[in-house]
């Protein structure tokens, strides 16, 4: 009997009937054979999964009901301990004052409220592309690659064990001089072939993709020779839109319904899937190509149901813009943001930080129609790269405000947004072939006479690509400033020096992207990759930038809103004025007094003046005063 109790089989259905705090307080005040049986310190124990769905149920905390989606959750947090962390963290949003009172028991064993968390990211190869597999398969003169030497002693040293760094220095040394190349790029030693650089510009190759949660990719490259990046997960061709889903949509629909702030961005390559991934195809009606947007969309608004009828007020809104160079436009009402004044110009994008912007949406058909609208206003293009082609950063906002139930009526709602960004792809305009229809203005002269003649609108017409790639770039070129300047931060906090300013207000889309990159979102980077070695340069270029925003760590306290603690001050103030309103109304009153003044002559003017007391002066009353002439 001892032992069932023990194993939980009957301990664990009483201890569902006790208050969180209390459970947890339990769970590490037992004895030596319990924490033994139940293993509290296995971050994957049963016992952390049974504290998580006691704490969702008395706080009102929002997890997946499917449990496969919370298995994903749990394994992509660290496990079910650190999931159970985080919504400790989150224990007191939706609950009264009254209910959350002793929530102290056991908080120090389970985590404190700081949440420290890093951007989360992930890497997905889209399916090769035959086109540019026949473009690599057609390069000719191909030459070996050269790997810098410390990774050529360590593959060397690698296939023998027996050499020491010296000797495995001295044989590669030898065997240059012995047999140097005629175009001279040498491999160390046979066992260290990589694979070889074109010479049209190859210089680069991806070499294995390990999918999967912790995945890599490695590569090859000038400069840098092997060298291997890793995620938090790796899609490769053969991965599913669920799939990708599961492993980044669904931590940031929790987040999203628990109050949390959240962004996911799409960076890479023009034509390396992101639009895809984020959209799905242009039809949309098989539900297993379904893109990122609307299946997060889905799981939002069945939420939003579940909180309803929890006694939740619960309302969603959506937001559609595109950035385009310095304009921010709202695609679901095909006008410029901010265009009433310059200023209003300059500060567009807090239209879409505050949600100024926001449609209401009841379903998932509503959704949808106001994704249709808004893409038929996208910029959109065909080039040599992409059939289509999104010529503009688009950004998809979902605002979610709850009220909590039990709540007074001027208690400020819980409000959280998640900004869902897909980036204009980054060209090179030798490969998109965007400049290939520009034409100089004026006129077209052959055997001396003028053929055609181009117009200055005709020039900004055909030259309207090449504007669309710029804009592109340069927004892309601001954000890699960024996350530079981000991850500079955090090297100049440990070491102790100035920390340099994070320049977002460089270009309209960094400006937008600060709340999801500033430490103030849960945010989540995909970077779409092409498989191909024809991309293989650009597919490098991204990992890279993945690398970077993998490094960026942000510390954040989540158990009060500063929203509402912002809300509570400003009513404790207003409180306070119409407190002194009310006295000053009972306090003040008009009074009418009349006094009467009699006005004094000095004796010592006695030589100079008289009082003619009986006179009546012009002004009123009595008692002129009569001038004598001066005497000597």
């Amino acid at each position: 009997m001892l032992n069932s109790f023990a194993h939980g089989s009957v301990f664990h259905p009483v201890l569902d009937f006790l208050p969180i705090q209390q459970q947890l307080a339990i769970t590490f005040l037992t004895s030596r054979t319990f924490r033994q049986l139940n293993g509290p310190d296995d971050p994957n124990a049963n016992c952390w999964h049974r504290l998580c769905s006691s704490l969702c149920t008395q706080r009102q905390i929002f997890v997946p009901g499917d449990i496969r989606e919370q298995a994903v959750l749990a394994s992509g947090r660290g496990g079910w301990r650190v999931l159970f962390e985080e919504l400790w963290a989150l224990r007191n949003r939706f609950v009264t004052a009254a209910s959350a009172s002793g929530d102290t028991a056991g908080a120090s064993s389970a985590g404190s409220s700081t949440d420290r968390f890093r951007l989360a990211t992930y890497c997905r190869f889209r399916p090769s592309d035959p086109r540019w597999v026949e473009a690599s398969a057609n390069s000719s003169s191909r030459a070996p690659l050269s790997l810098p030497l410390h990774q050529r002693v360590s593959l060397l040293r690698a296939s023998h064990p027996e050499l020491s760094a010296k000797d495995a220095m001295q044989q590669i040394f030898a065997k240059e001089n012995q047999a140097p190349s005629n175009d001279g790029v040498r491999n160390a030693e046979a066992e260290t072939e990589v694979p070889k650089a074109s010479s049209n510009g190859f210089k680069a190759s991806v070499l294995a993709v390990n999918s999967g949660c912790g995945g890599s990719v490695l590569t090859v490259s000038p400069g840098c020779g092997l060298r291997n990046f890793e995620f938090d997960s790796v899609f490769d061709g053969d991965s599913t839109q669920h799939e990708v889903y599961e492993q980044c949509g669904v931590r940031l629909v929790t987040d999203l319904v628990n109050g949390v702030n959240g962004a996911l961005v799409l960076y890479g390559q023009t034509g390396s899937g992101k639009t895809h991934t984020m959209f799905g195809p242009d039809s949309n009606e098989d539900n297993a190509t379904r893109g990122l947007a609307v299946r997060v969309a889905d799981a939002t608004l069945s939420a939003v149901v579940e909180r309803r009828g929890m006694g939740f007020e619960a309302d969603v809104f959506v937001s559609y813009v595109e950035v385009f160079g310095n304009e921010v436009s709202d695609l679901l009402s095909d006008e410029m943001v901010g265009v009433s004044s310059a200023v209003n110009a300059r500060i567009g994008h807090r239209y879409v930080i505050d949600g100024d912007l926001g449609h209401a949406v009841q379903d998932n058909e509503g959704f949808v129609e106001l994704l249709k609208q808004g893409d038929a206003r996208k910029r959109k293009a065909c080039t040599e790269m992409n059939e289509r082609s999104t010529r503009a950063h688009t950004l998809l906002i979902l605002r979610l405000v709850q009220s909590v139930p039990g709540c007074a009526d001027n208690t400020p709602p819980i409000v959280s947004a998640l900004f869902l960004a897909d980036l204009g792809g980054s060209e090179r305009v030798s490969k998109s072939h965007a400049n290939k229809d520009v034409k100089a203005p004026g006129g077209i002269v052959s055997n001396n006479e003028v053929i055609a003649k181009i117009s200055w609108k005709e020039y900004y017409k055909c030259k309207e690509r090449m504007t669309e790639t710029n804009h592109i770039n340069k927004g892309l070129l601001s954000l890699k400033r960024c996350i530079t300047a981000l991850n500079e931060r955090q090297l100049c906090h440990a070491s102790g020096r100035k920390v340099p300013p994070v320049p977002f207000r460089d270009s309209k889309l960094t400006a937008v992207l600060e709340p999801a990159l500033g430490g103030l979102s849960r945010t989540a980077i995909v970077v779409c990759c092409s498989p191909e070695e024809y991309h293989a340069e650009e597919t490098v270029q991204t990992l890279r930038f993945g690398e970077m925003c993998g490094r960026i760590e942000h510390v954040q306290r989540v158990t009060a809103d500063p929203t509402s603690a912002v809300a509570k001050a400003l009513r404790q103030i207003d409180e306070q004025v119409r407190e002194v309103e009310r006295s000053i109304c009972e306090k003040e009153r008009w009074e009418w007094r009349q006094t009467a003044r009699t006005d004094v002559v000095n004796a010592n003017d006695a030589a100079t003046t008289r009082m003619l007391a009986e006179e009546e002066m012009e002004l009123g009353g009595y008692g002129a005063v009569e001038m004598l002439p001066k005497t000597r």
